[in-house]
């Protein structure tokens, strides 16, 4: 792979990933991650000289993606209602340490809540695995926040350590998925929030493993056998959040249990179902790209160019649309807007 190690440019690695076939992936990639931070921006915009200047870059972007700006409207409305705004920037949150703090703290308050409803469901069902009331939900926050801290030391977790966590935050999904399912919250709006929270932390962990099993075992297992065989089973969890008792409930607490009107509840849970989509995705995009890559240290740097594109694109919209603005007013509306969207400025 030497010879592939030579990529320095955007442009030699656009031309490498359409050899491989995979630049409709990065694309891809780039705007869901361009749609996030405007849903992210649609909801929590500064009561400032940045908000007419974010609105600007707002529709600049727009053109990237699909969405219009009647619905980024609509889902500001929703936004406020209901959080939604860091619930669909939950995988940028989960993924990194500064970006984690911020949701560790909603989740760390609602922990006796909900381990509360797990402790309910294990009476109900009669389960037998040990949720030790105020503990399991907490530990595994805790344990995300020490993976992501061992990364930014430099120290990453093992492979072993890795696929712990992941059953881990898989195991305490899962049981809040049966919570909600069977009507056992007094708090469904913490409680759907904890499901995607920890959905998103689910997906991080989920991808940084495949990374590390893949590269630690491709000689032995080659690209048939290439994933871990509790795959498929953790996968499954993205079916659950599809199917249609989990659409129909979301729809009865919009309906039901919230002030939004008939419309902005269809925004409300077609934007959860789109955050679905897109974390599968991100694990399944991610799977493509490191066979087709086959190094990790391209893998690497394919993915800081990618992360780094993306924030270039970010600023040059700030800077073209604040063209008439001071270049302090610019720089402070960009750095804001990359910090509530958990992306490196």
């Amino acid at each position: 792979m030497s010879d592939m190690l030579v990529i320095e440019t955007l442009e030699q690695l656009k031309a490498f990933l359409n050899e491989k076939g995979m630049m409709e992936i990065a694309v891809r990639n780039q705007n869901r991650r361009f749609k996030t931070f405007q849903k992210v921006m649609i909801s929590n915009l500064p009561e400032t000289q940045e908000k007419e200047l974010t609105q600007k870059v707002i529709h600049a972007l727009n053109k990237n993606t699909q969405m219009n700006e009647r619905n980024l409207n609509l889902l500001g409305n929703v936004a406020k209602l209901e959080e939604i705004g860091m619930l669909l920037n939950g995988l940028n949150l989960c993924a990194t340490c500064a970006g984690f703090a911020i949701m560790y703290a909603k989740l760390d308050a609602m922990s006796s809540e909900i381990n509360q409803q797990l402790y309910q469901l294990e009476k109900t069902v009669k389960q037998t695995q040990d949720i030790q009331n105020d503990y399991e939900f907490k530990k595994v926050l805790a344990e995300h926040t020490d993976m992501l801290d061992s990364q930014r030391r430099q120290q990453p977790y093992s492979e072993g350590k890795m696929r712990e966590l992941v059953d881990r935050e898989y195991n305490v999904l899962t049981l809040l998925i049966s919570s909600f399912r069977k009507d056992i919250s007094g708090d469904k709006s913490a409680l759907i929030f904890s499901i995607f929270s920890m959905l998103a932390m689910f997906t991080a962990s989920l991808r940084y493993f495949d990374e590390l099993y893949y590269f630690n075992n491709r000689q032995v297992l080659g690209e048939k056998n290439a994933w871990h065989l509790s795959h498929e089973k953790w996968m499954s969890v993205y079916d659950e959040l599809s199917s249609e008792w989990f659409i129909e409930k979301l729809q009865d607490y919009g309906m039901f249990d919230t002030k939004l009107s008939t419309l902005e509840v269809d925004i409300y849970y077609i934007s959860l179902m789109d955050q679905v989509a897109d974390l599968r995705s991100e694990i399944e995009d991610n799977q493509a790209l490191i066979i087709a890559l086959g190094d990790d240290e391209l893998f690497r740097k394919v993915k800081e160019m990618n992360a780094k594109e993306i924030a270039d694109s970010i600023e040059s919209a700030y800077r073209e649309a604040g063209s008439d603005l001071a270049e302090e007013t610019v720089i402070a509306a960009y750095q804001n807007g990359m910090q509530q969207a958990a992306m490196a400025a």
